[in-house]
């Protein structure tokens, strides 16, 4: 695993000006640059003046000013119309340790038009504080950058930070990652000639503008090569693109740049961004690109309503799923109207809607929109095509997360014998619905069926796609999760971490992809009892999703919810608790409350509760929760179960032992029926019974339940599993009171 670097920036320039340009470029850097540069395993951190002489207690004394910039790496200084004392010895501070080559130094002064009024006083102060200083670094051979706004200081510095980034990474430098093309260097010219002669005659200036399409549509072909650079950093050609979007972006613009090619451009720009998980910036190009595309085609033209499905996905991948379900449903409307009802890109758009409906926890019309699709596709394609196929793996994936497996098995094996007869053995499809099919033998507990599964998916992505792909990554994922259920923490570690080594080198270290295998990581180190490790991970998988996804997206709810599971484990149970209602909060707002995250919620909320003795409370999350799982899930749902088991330990805990029993029993006639008599799950209610039953001094009824655990636990968990010593222990117990008990009589 690559070793995180950390590059440190300092801002500085007077404090009475410039204000406006340093928050924007603090932004620029902090929104922008560092979730590309943690890609690289690079973290950005930004230190500006202002941060450090304000505050709370007052202004800092210069030499601690001095003492965090000697900790920095680079310094950035701007300069506007004056020169400030503070700001030069800043200055002369950094150029110390440049001397000593342990610092970058960036410094910029802006144009500025010449005053035609006189001067007062104080600016000619000022004036001639910034013409001394400009002298002195001309005798010292050392040259400042002119910029004419803060959008040119943002591109040159950028451009600076890459070399010194590969300097860190210990990197050759670049040929021409940061050189302008002919294109480009041209371009400039032509389009700043353009706007100098913006009211120019339309004779002198259509020769100028046609030349300048021409360099766009060189730039437009230039981003397509990029990414495939292998002798630079991730961070470097992802800038490189976006430059020469932004480049062609504005030239376009201001060019009247043919509409329909400018329309595609703003697509492919914010598909770019979407890809590398930009997704605030792409949601900007989307709709910018939207009215565009109505202007170009009408409201109610196919080719808008691609543009809506393509914002649409952007939302769900937000968590924004109401705004997602308001585009999708705009494209599906002008798909039936113009397309028809049984038209491929339809069909598209109710397999869309299906899936947000899914992630809303509405199963009932996630299955609706999911069998209109298929009807569709069964009756345009036929039985026996890869889109059929993918319509069975949709709707095999709502009865999993219903807890219907039988159905859902029959849906994914129908998708499985498509793709075999119709795609082959080893294509990508084909792993996939063996990894689904792994996921149904997971959840029903036979792991040794699940593992044969996960590994023939991995044995074709190894093979097609390559052993650093991360579909590759997903299939190492899937492997740990079996051999972490059985305990064997060790393989399950190795696995996690092959899939850590592919996300981070292919998505960047700040990719969901790679929060994934975070917390992967964590969980074991959780499942361990290494909490301070676990919750490491679990931090940086919360970094991640709050960086990428927002404060409010489902997924950092979880994030959230396993943080406060680990300091559920240490006993701060105000921590705990802290983390645990920040879950509820988003999952209550974005997804409702009748979801079953927000269920999971009310479930470790209720644990805290629990542990502190307050049983009321407890017990009013529990009901909260079971209400909601009983009312989407259904009365035998394993989530239905848990909750009937979580209320049994409640009642457990009062000492209100026939109480507990119903719920146990009540759990175990789900476990039993759903998952089977051999599931780890239900040789949890048979060790809970058992327990119980001993607590009630019910020997050999107790010993009864709590080997009925103790076999299927030996069997899927193994001996040395600490669920299984745990049961072995109460056996061990039972068995002494036993005798003692044979022995009193």
């Amino acid at each position: 695993m690559q070793q995180t670097q950390t590059l440190k920036i300092f801002l500085g320039s007077s404090i009475t000006e410039l204000h406006y340009e340093r928050l924007h470029l603090a932004d620029y850097l902090m929104n922008s640059v560092r979730p590309i540069f943690k890609q690289d395993g690079v973290e950005v951190e930004v230190y500006k003046c202002e941060d450090i002489r304000s505050g709370n207690t007052g202004p800092l004394p210069q030499d601690k000013i001095d003492e965090l910039l000697r900790n920095c790496d680079v310094s950035v200084f701007m300069f506007k119309e004056k020169a400030g004392k503070d700001t030069v010895h800043e200055f002369d501070v950094a150029r110390e340790l440049q001397k000593r080559k342990r610092h970058e130094i960036y410094t910029y002064c802006f144009n500025v038009p010449k005053k035609r009024k006189k001067l007062t006083e104080e600016e000619e102060k000022d004036a001639k504080s910034l013409e001394d200083f400009q002298n002195r670094l001309i005798e010292e051979k050392f040259y400042w950058k002119t910029c004419k706004d803060i959008a040119d200081l943002e591109s040159q510095f950028v451009l600076g930070l890459l070399k010194y980034e590969r300097q860190l990474l210990g990197m050759q430098p670049a040929t021409d990652i940061e050189q302008e093309s002919i294109s480009e260097k041209d371009g400039d010219e032509l389009f700043e000639k353009y706007e100098k002669n913006e009211q120019a005659h339309e004779q002198t200036q259509a020769p100028l503008r046609n030349e300048i399409h021409q360099r766009i549509d060189d730039l437009l072909q230039q981003t397509k090569t990029v990414m495939e650079n292998e002798d630079d950093t991730i961070a470097a050609k992802i800038i490189k693109v976006v430059e020469l979007y932004k480049k062609a972006d504005r030239w376009a613009a201001a060019t009247a740049y043919d509409k329909e090619k400018y329309s595609d451009l703003l697509s492919n720009y914010a598909s770019f961004l979407y890809d590398y998980g930009l997704y605030k910036d792409a949601e900007s190009i989307y709709l910018r690109q939207i009215p565009l595309a109505e202007e170009l085609y009408g409201a109610e033209h196919e080719n808008t309503a691609k543009s809506y499905n393509n914002l649409a996905s952007l939302y769900w991948k937000q968590g924004n799923y109401d705004n997602a379900l308001e585009y999708d449903f705009k494209a599906l409307d002008i798909q039936k109207k113009k397309l028809g009802l049984n038209h491929p890109d339809t069909a598209r758009s109710y397999n869309d809607i299906g899936t947000v409906y899914k992630d809303q926890g509405d199963y009932g019309k996630a299955l609706e929109y999911y069998q209109k699709a298929l009807e569709i596709v069964e009756k345009n394609l036929g039985a026996e095509h890869p889109n059929t196929a993918s319509s069975y793996n949709n709707i095999g994936e709502v009865y999993r997360e219903q807890g219907d497996y039988g159905k859902a098995l029959e849906y994914y094996q129908k998708a499985l014998a498509i793709r075999e007869k119709v795609l082959g053995t080893e294509h990508p499809d084909t792993a996939q619905s063996y990894n689904n099919i792994g996921a149904v033998y997971y959840a029903q507990g036979d792991y040794g069926k699940a593992l044969e599964y996960y590994q023939k998916a991995l044995a074709i992505v190894e093979k097609n796609l390559g052993a650093e792909h991360p579909n590759t990554a997903s299939s190492y994922n899937n492997i740990g999760l079996v051999y972490k259920k059985q305990g064997e923490y060790g393989k399950a570690l190795e696995y996690y971490q092959k899939a850590l080594e592919i996300d981070e080198k292919v998505l960047g270290k700040d990719h969901p992809g790679t929060a994934t295998d975070y917390n992967n990581i964590g969980g074991v180190y959780y499942a361990q009892g290494d909490y301070g490790k676990a919750l490491e991970y679990y931090q940086k998988v919360s970094e991640i999703f709050e960086k990428v996804l927002g404060t409010e997206h489902p997924y950092t709810a979880t994030s959230y919810n396993n943080i406060g599971l680990v300091y559920w484990r240490q006993g701060d149970y105000g921590k705990a608790l802290e983390y645990y209602q920040k879950a509820l909060e988003i999952v209550e707002k974005v997804l409702g409350t009748e979801h079953p995250y927000t269920a999971t919620s009310y479930n470790n909320i209720g644990e805290v509760y629990r542990e502190q003795g307050d049983y009321v409370k407890a017990l009013e999350y529990y009901q909260k929760a079971l209400a909601i799982v009983e009312k989407n899930l259904g009365p035998e749902h394993p989530n239905t179960a848990s909750s009937y088991n979580n209320i049994g330990l409640v009642y457990d805990a009062q000492g209100e032992y026939s109480k507990a029993l119903e719920y146990y029993h009540k759990a175990l006639a789900i476990w039993e029926k759903v998952l089977g008599t051999v599931h780890p799950d239900t040789a949890t209610s048979y060790n809970n019974i058992g327990s119980m039953y001993y607590e009630m001094k019910e020997y050999p009824k107790a010993l009864e339940y709590l080997e009925k655990s103790l076999v299927i636990r030996k069997s899927k968990l193994g001996d040395e599993h600490p669920f299984t010593k745990g049961t072995q222990g109460w056996i061990d117990l039972t068995k002494t009171a036993m005798g003692e008990n044979n022995e009193a009589k």
